[in-house]
């Protein structure tokens, strides 16, 4: 058996979350390669330096610029050639357009989401938005699945992979990504921050956001948000933490005016402290919160901004 770990880049290098795709391949007791989607020699030395990885195979060219239908053919080829028993992907957007692609073309089942992996074919993964978890059974001769990276514990890294650059990636279609715009901000990631500061319906307005934007600057922390309020246009898409959104696990979450809906909950189930704010003593949030406060949001913002100087 071996798995082959799908290795998404970023502007910074390699993704962190890659390490935990890592950690989860390794729990299924095989050899473990990865497929670096960029060139980045930063990339390429974090990679090789992750701990069980027999194999660094690198994409020559930047990684920002890679087409699904590219990457499909690409991945399936690889796990043709040599004859992978698993490929694993990280549940983000191109995570999971590619899946189900590489999926279809092997003729096998896909798995989205898997949250813990028992052996080589025991997985689980939630339903319900994250209110039951199944334990199932793949017993197809590829696993192909998409891995919520924030559940599984990253190797050490004193490994010592070899390096192999393949062929450029063959575009399949008379189609190109001609610009590639990141979104820049001097705060920490959110789904690889250790404190992240959130904001729901309860901050009622621009303002409520704004004072949310000025603790985060004083804890050093990400800022996240419900999809209410993103779907109000008080704050942008990347801000979404929840089922549609960012699945993120945090060392200290602090929820403001956030209800607590089963969809925003299970993208903070990974947090080691939840600390909820909210007027309504009945709110949902307070169930899986660590600490509360019932307490109006904004008000609450003002008194912390006041002790922390």
């Amino acid at each position: 058996m071996s798995v082959l770990v799908i290795a998404e880049v970023n502007n910074q290098g390699l993704k962190p979350s890659v390490a935990n795709l890592v950690g989860a391949a390794l729990k299924v007791g095989a050899d473990v390669d990865i497929f670096l989607l960029g060139c980045a020699e930063s990339a390429q030395v974090a990679a090789k330096q992750l701990s069980g990885v027999r194999t660094v195979y690198v994409n020559p060219d930047e990684g920002d610029s890679i087409l699904s239908e590219s990457l499909t053919n690409a991945v399936v080829d690889l796990v043709k050639t040599k004859a992978y028993s698993h490929a694993f992907f990280e549940a983000s957007s191109l995570g999971k357009s590619v899946m189900p692609r590489v999926a279809a073309l092997l003729d096998v089942a896909a798995m989205s989401d898997v949250i813990d992996i028992v052996d080589e074919k025991t997985f689980v993964r939630p339903i319900f938005a994250g209110a039951i978890e199944v334990t199932l059974q793949n017993d197809e001769p590829v696993k192909i699945a998409t891995i919520r990276a924030t559940a599984f514990v990253a190797p050490t890294m004193d490994g010592a992979a070899e390096i192999e650059v393949l062929a450029p990636m063959v575009e399949p279609m008379k189609t190109r990504k001609v610009s590639f715009e990141a979104v820049k901000t001097d705060r920490p990631a959110l789904q690889t921050a250790k404190i992240v500061v959130a904001g729901g319906r309860g901050l009622n307005d621009a303002e409520g956001f704004t004072k949310l934007e000025q603790l985060a600057d004083k804890l050093g922390a990400a800022i996240g948000a419900t999809r209410a309020v993103v779907d109000l246009g008080l704050c942008p898409n990347d801000w979404q933490v929840g089922q549609t959104g960012k699945i993120i696990a945090p060392d200290l979450y602090i929820a403001i005016g956030i209800s607590g809906a089963m969809q925003h909950v299970s993208g903070i189930k990974d947090a080691k402290c939840v600390v909820a704010i909210n007027d309504d003593p009945e709110a949902a949030i307070f169930d899986v919160a660590d600490y509360g406060l019932v307490m109006d949001g904004k008000a609450a913002i003002d008194q912390l901004l006041a002790e922390l100087g």
